[in-house]
């Protein structure tokens, strides 16, 4: 995501703004009246760059979805020929990082948490079709590790179980503490997480 600035396209600037916006008040603290304010138009001229606040939202869910995206398949891809330790452990940072994007993080957390009620079932349906996406490389990964005999006993769900609910705590963790110190807990349970896994 970038930051706002005048020379960037009008739209733009409304997208990055919102989202900042959506971030630190939610779905219902953000009026378009502020936004438009922030942005430096007049609110009926919103109206040229965007739908409605509904669509604005559900545009920059996909948006921050595709970034999530863009993580994961960079991370898969710089690191395709890696053994299975360095590819899980190299994907839990670059998501990690994902999640360091400070508005893109905390509305990230903000709509997989508490979607707005009117669009809980849009936003859901996103996030569904997210997590297959991500379950599909995680598979792939589950696979090499069976393979290389990094792991005979472990089901493959336990093992995106396992992978959720840590990604899950550090994206928690990402709200209460530095980037320093959230680096240095991410290396700090890594091999307790690798360990329960290779047990």
């Amino acid at each position: 995501m970038s930051t706002p600035s005048a020379a960037q396209p009008t739209v733009e600037r409304v997208h990055d703004i919102a989202l900042s916006l959506f971030a630190r008040h939610g779905y219902d603290g953000m009026s378009l009246s502020q936004l438009a304010s922030e942005v430096g138009i007049q609110k009926p001229s919103l109206y040229n760059h965007i739908e409605s606040k509904q669509a604005l939202f559900m545009a920059l869910v996909e948006q921050v979805e595709a970034a999530l995206f863009a993580a994961l398949d960079n991370s898969l891809t710089r690191h395709a020929g890696a053994d299975v330790h360095t590819r899980l452990f190299e994907l839990v940072c670059d998501l990690s990082r994902f999640i360091l994007v400070e508005a893109q993080g905390v509305f990230y957390k903000r709509y997989l948490l508490f979607p707005p009620e009117p669009l809980a079932a849009e936003v859901r349906a996103v996030t569904a079709r997210g997590e297959a996406r991500i379950n599909a490389a995680l598979h792939d990964i589950y696979a090499q590790g069976l393979r290389d005999g990094a792991w005979s006993d472990l089901g493959e769900r336990g093992f995106l179980d396992a992978f959720y609910c840590l990604m899950d705590g550090l994206f928690s963790e990402r709200f209460m503490y530095s980037v320093d110190e959230y680096d240095r807990r991410v290396a700090s349970i890594w091999p307790i997480f690798w360990a329960g896994l290779t047990a």
